[in-house]
Order: structure tokens, then C-alpha cells, then sequence
């Protein structure tokens, strides 16, 4: 399997939420996921306007600490790497990958591999819905305790698989990215 690197395309911070009731693997503890449908941003963080348009995130650590404020001790900061490449009815295509992020992840620690849609390659489209955590997904796909994928070949195929799904209506409508997620430490 001929996979490209991943390119570092910003950062987040994120109020991460405990797995639930309603989640049914007992494996996962938390969701890290990309989307913010279940681990949330900071309110108001898109009318300041210190992230950038093509990807929605923060070019460096400090422009997402800036937008929380008081709440700081709430929220965990993520670093994301993007693959280029989008996952669209099972087919693989092309993804031009621009960022002008900081690649330092020195203090970051690799979590594992989150699939995400994202409607569209134009500026203004946040990633959508990660299907691990938003459609239930870890209740068939193994994934570790941050509700992740740990294994990239693993996350790749099933990112394949995901896509070509979503055309029969078993998951949200793609196209699909498959992205590293990081944590940053302390």
C-alpha cells in the first residue's frame, strides 16, 4: 500500500467529552474525534478570526490559546495532519493540500487516525461528522480509547470503505479525509 505523507494543517483546542451512555463500545473513553459534533470548541471562536479559511483551524498553538480566554484550563489543544487525499464513493481521489501551520509537534503526542467529511475543497467548509464517533462506528470498527483509530492501513481501508458506504446512506455523505490526530502534553 503506497500511502502519501501526512502534511500538518492546524490546530484546535477542544473540550473533550467522556463517552456516554448512548456510545457502545466499552473501549472508548473519550472522543477526540476531528468533528465538533460531540468534543466541542470554545464558543465564539469563528468571530475572532485568528483561524484560518481553508482548513478552520489555528496556524500555531497560541492563536487557538488566544480565542479561549478564562476558560483555558477547560480545553485540550490538538494539532491535526491531513493526508492528501479524499476518500469519495470508494474512490480515491487527489487532495492539494496548503498550510501554512507551524510544524512543531514536539510537544504533541500522536493519538491515532480520525475519518471526517468535509462537503467540499473550497474555503469555507469545516469538517463535518466523524463517523467513529457520530454514526456510532466504533461499535464495528476497532478503534482505541480516544475513539480513534491506531493502525494507518487499518484507518486507510476503512476510510475506503466508509466512502463507498456513504453512497448506499450508511454513513453521512462524504467525501472522506483521513487525519492524524495529536494531543498536546500537559
Amino acid at each position: 500500500m503506497n500511502i502519501p505523507e501526512s502534511v500538518l494543517i492546524g490546530y484546535f483546542p477542544k473540550k473533550i467529552a467522556l463517552r456516554d451512555d448512548w456510545l457502545k463500545n466499552p473501549v472508548v473513553e473519550d472522543i477526540y474525534s476531528v468533528s465538533e459534533c460531540i468534543s466541542k470548541g470554545p464558543d465564539n471562536w469563528i468571530d475572532m478570526w485568528k483561524h484560518n479559511i481553508t482548513w478552520w483551524l489555528f496556524d500555531t498553538p497560541e492563536a487557538g490559546v488566544e480565542v479561549l480566554g478564562a476558560n483555558y484550563a477547560d480545553f485540550i489543544m490538538l494539532a491535526y495532519k491531513l493526508f492528501p487525499v479524499q476518500f469519495d464513493g470508494g474512490k480515491l481521489q487527489s487532495l492539494d493540500v496548503v498550510s501554512a501551520a507551524k510544524d512543531d509537534l514536539n510537544d504533541f503526542e500522536f493519538l491515532g487516525y480520525d475519518i471526517v467529511s468535509r462537503s467540499a475543497e473550497i474555503a469555507e467548509v469545516r469538517f463535518e461528522h466523524s463517523p467513529l464517533s457520530c454514526n456510532n462506528g466504533c461499535e464495528k470498527i476497532p478503534v482505541n480509547k480516544h475513539c480513534l483509530i491506531n493502525d494507518l492501513e487499518t484507518a486507510w481501508t476503512t476510510a475506503e470503505l466508509i466512502s463507498a458506504e456513504s453512497k448506499n446512506g450508511l454513513w453521512e455523505p462524504g467525501p472522506y479525509c483521513l487525519v492524524e490526530v495529536y494531543r498536546r502534553r500537559n
